[in-house]
């Protein structure tokens, strides 16, 4: 890779019955629902304008590649193209055509590619585990005592923050609360299973947090085991988060957003919440600068807080179930390992269809955490009522105009799917769930048995119906890392299931996009649109295998969050 400038001037240069609600007629609907920026710039890649008969300065960077991929309708050959502050202002095979420029950037032996999009993410806790004690190795019981009693040993902080443990890979049992804190002296222990919707935790914590009245802990004939799940987990993580100090916490995020930057992505759909991270949490990522674009989504019902915040968005990972691995995801028919269980929905559907009416009177797109099928049908039976609602007052398309998201629905059928299309929702998935857990030996064969498992993530037929997907990791659940979801995509257990490398790339990219209400504007690389951009050696785009491929240059509205280039750098970079 090798940049240099050049002196501007000399070169030239895309059902269930619905519940039944009583609601008033509803008022003329808020805010526009589409992307409000609209997109800059030149409008075509395949007729530039030129720049000094706009009467546009003479200045910019081109950036050459071996290939570019622009996803972009029209155009799909490119060798070379011109960023103008935050712009793409022209693409082209030939570097002649390019309007004038005042430095270059080639990038010999390189593709660039429009950057990559995390559409379901906790950073704040992403950092903590990245800073923190990772369980993602840790494969018994008497191995976790031991990584917890070297972690202690190296650090005083007053909590001990551990994520990624998995019990469903353990051979024996779990430390008890007593064991844990002979491990960690002195220090309360946190450790959030590998899906964020239970933990395990120690004597000191049990004593310390404000579990009194939670509902969730788990007790054998000894007492209390450590296990804490739905509320009493929710109450330690927040408590936990408040025992650490901002500096902590201010390190999490920077750690979290440049290893985004760091891997190509330039946006990420933050779930920030009150039973996640709490308030100050989500205003730090509202107000702060970071090397990535950070869309905080406020996963709560509270529609006042993204509206005090001019935010157009409200919900995101509001729980409407739970996950199953913990046996709380909420299924129409009971868990193949637990008879008895067949998990929880959080709300009723008369409070979720009022939420989905008020959000989308007030023009709030919602985004709500489904994972069950019981709790897909839930959403679906509430839009139902919505949609019956806002048709008889002359709002036909408020629905799909809003790009209303469910996050995760895991478990699904044929059904549902075309229920979801119909409706014109949007899936949020993590494709790592499948790379994970899915598979007849797997984790969802044994919660589902083989047949629902044999319908877990099924993305070919959700594209196939028309649904628009957003690819994400719901880091800290997993790792934020583009190749691994785009090649779990391609390979899912279930081979009916996979979709095709560009298409996932797609996913990974315009689909996050489109989740945001940003497609006018960023996702493509095309004249016009914003400059983000993801540059990696070789041809991951192309090769057998992309896992693993090196991000040698993130840019991010035309500024540079990762690597070098004569652009000006992005905040934290």
């Amino acid at each position: 890779m090798t940049a240099h400038s050049t002196a501007a001037g000399p070169a030239r240069g895309a059902a269930p019955s619905t519940p039944k609600v009583a609601m008033p007629a509803p008022p003329a609907l808020g805010m526009a629902v589409e992307a409000v920026e609209p997109p800059a710039g030149l409008s075509s890649a395949e007729r530039p304008a030129s720049p000094r008969a706009a009467g546009a300065p003479t200045r910019g960077t081109l950036l050459t590649a071996d290939r570019i991929i622009t996803l972009g309708r029209g155009r799909t050959r490119a060798r070379a193209m011109v960023i103008r502050g935050s712009r793409v202002v022209w693409v082209g095979d030939d570097e002649a055509n390019a309007p004038p420029y005042r430095s270059r950037l080639d990038l010999d032996g390189c593709v660039i590619g429009p950057a990559f999009v995390d559409a379901h993410a906790h950073l704040t806790m992403s950092g903590l585990s990245l800073c923190g004690l990772d369980l993602s190795g840790v494969s018994s019981g008497e191995e976790l005592l031991r990584a917890v009693a070297t972690y202690a040993g190296q650090h005083t902080g007053r909590v001990i923050w551990g994520h990624g443990l998995d019990p469903y890979r353990f051979p024996d049992a779990l430390p008890d609360p007593d064991a844990l804190s002979r491990a960690a002296p002195g220090q309360a222990v946190y450790l959030s299973r590998v899906d964020g919707h239970a933990g395990l935790i120690d004597r000191t914590t049990l004593a310390a947090a404000p579990l009194a009245r939670a509902e969730g802990i788990e007790f054998s004939d000894a007492g209390p085991t450590g296990v804490i799940r739905r509320e009493a987990n929710h109450v330690v993580r927040r408590w936990s988060v408040g025992a650490m100090s901002e500096v902590e916490l201010a390190e999490a995020r920077r750690t979290a957003t440049r290893q985004a930057a760091s891997l190509g992505i330039a946006s990420v759909h933050e779930m920030g919440g009150p039973d996640i991270m709490g308030l100050s949490d989500f205003d730090a990522w509202v107000t702060g600068q970071w090397p990535v674009e950070v869309v905080p989504y406020w996963s709560s019902l509270e529609i006042d807080v993204p509206l005090e915040r001019e935010l157009r968005h409200v919900g995101g990972d509001v729980l409407l179930d739970g996950s199953l691995g913990a046996h709380t995801a909420a299924l129409l028919a009971p868990y193949a390992d637990a008879p008895a269980v067949s998990g929880h929905l959080e709300y009723d559907d008369e409070t979720l269809t009022r939420w989905f009416l008020d959000a989308t009177r007030a023009g709030l797109q919602t985004g709500v955490h489904a994972v069950g099928d019981a709790a897909l049908s839930q959403v679906v039976r509430c839009w139902r009522a919505v949609a019956d609602h806002l048709d008889a007052h002359g709002h036909e398309d408020a629905i799909p105009r809003g790009r209303h998201r469910i996050e995760h629905a895991e478990v699904v059928t044929p059904t549902l799917l075309d229920d979801i299309a119909d409706l014109g929702l949007l899936i949020s998935a993590q494709p790592g769930t499948e790379a994970r857990w899915g598979g007849a030996g797997g984790m969802y064969g044994a919660r589902l048995g083989p047949d629902r498992a044999a319908w877990t993530n099924p993305f070919r037929a959700l594209a196939d119906r028309g649904i628009s997907i957003a690819f994400g990791s719901d880091a800290t659940v997993f790792p934020m890392d583009p190749w691994g979801i785009i090649h779990a995509a391609e390979h899912h257990p279930e081979p009916r299931h996979s979709v095709g490398r560009m298409e996932a790339v797609s996913m990974s990219t315009l689909g996050g996009r489109t989740a945001a209400r940003q497609d006018r504007f960023a996702g493509i690389v095309r004249a016009g649109m914003r400059a983000d951009l993801a540059v990696f050696e070789g041809d991951p785009y192309a090769a057998d295998d992309p896992r693993g491929a090196r991000c040698v240059l993130t840019v991010v509205h035309g500024r540079v969050s990762h690597g070098d280039a004569p652009l000006p750098p992005a905040p934290g970079n």
